[in-house]
């Protein structure tokens, strides 16, 4: 059996003849009625009905060739793949996220990604704080798609977006019961729920961590917002994520006297600069570029 002759049988399924299978495939009909009887003889099975003035496949014909045009689909995908990696394009591009970013322009890249570059697959990775950029460092990732700056000249970076983090309760908690801006003191009698850094080696750099107060820490941002929507304690959260919460009132702003209420975070896409990179990491890198000016636009 030879792939020749399941395109033979896929295409007199598909043109209705052997002439017309022929045709297509740009061969004479006797060659393609020899290539069916040899395939029905090692098979064992009659594929062609030939007692009509048109071929028509029998029964276990038609089962055959629907299991024939998966098999010569997943040829192509091969012979398609093999030609991806000949010409020097990467098997696997892995991508680092921080969990804050915003989840639909997460998707909106993965759907680049997956049109674009359909031959390589895609490891994308949802880090915590300085997670993403730590699995950069040590090579355990291509790309990271990351807040807060990073000045090591290992590095290159541009913004990619923008997004607030914003302290906040819920109406819950006694501490809001006033609705007017807390002494900073009184922060420390209420637990502040805090997303753990995912990366090996955390620092407090970034941290808005109140020293001296009560800390639950949480493994993502999706528990910590539960937590404080329960009015178990308060936290900064980014708007995008809580601006429904906010709308509704099941989560509101928490003010604190002589500190600001919100925190301006840019999300940036980095990678190492002293490595090469190949043309689909290279090719990504200018397509995000691209989109920071749609976003602009917009």
């Amino acid at each position: 059996m030879t792939l020749e002759q399941l395109r033979m049988l896929t295409k007199i399924a598909e043109e209705g003849s052997l002439f017309a299978a022929a045709e297509a495939l740009h061969k004479t009909q006797p060659t393609v009625s020899v290539a069916m009887k040899k395939l029905e003889k090692e098979l064992g099975l009659q594929l062609i009905s030939r007692e009509q003035y048109r071929a028509a496949l029998t029964t276990e014909g038609k089962v055959l060739y629907e299991k024939a045009k998966t098999i010569l689909q997943q040829v192509d995908t091969f012979q398609g793949l093999a030609g991806h990696l000949a010409v020097g394009n990467e098997a696997e591009l892995r991508i680092a996220i921080e969990a804050s970013c915003s989840l639909p322009l997460m998707i909106q890249i993965m759907g680049i990604c997956n049109e674009r570059f359909p031959e390589t697959q895609f490891r994308f990775s949802v880090e915590c704080i300085m997670g993403a950029l730590e699995r950069l460092r040590v090579g355990e990732a291509d790309l990271a798609i990351n807040p807060f700056a990073e000045t090591e000249n290992t590095f290159e970076s541009f913004p990619l977006t923008s997004t607030e983090m914003i302290r906040v309760a819920s109406p819950k908690l006694p501490l809001c019961a006033a609705q007017i801006a807390v002494p900073f003191e009184a922060l420390r009698g209420y637990v502040q729920v805090i997303v753990k850094d995912s990366s090996r080696n955390p620092s407090n750099t970034f941290s808005t961590i109140l020293e001296g107060g009560r800390h639950w820490y949480v493994n993502d941002h999706f528990t910590k917002k539960e937590l404080i929507l329960a009015g178990m304690g308060w936290g900064r959260l980014h708007y995008h994520f809580i601006k429904d919460e906010l709308q509704e009132g099941t989560l509101m702003p928490l003010e604190v006297a002589n500190h600001p209420l919100s925190m301006h975070v840019d999300i940036s896409v980095a990678r190492k600069t002293n490595q090469a990179h190949g043309p689909i990491a290279s090719a990504l890198w200018s397509i995000l570029r691209e989109l920071v000016q749609e976003l602009a636009q917009e």
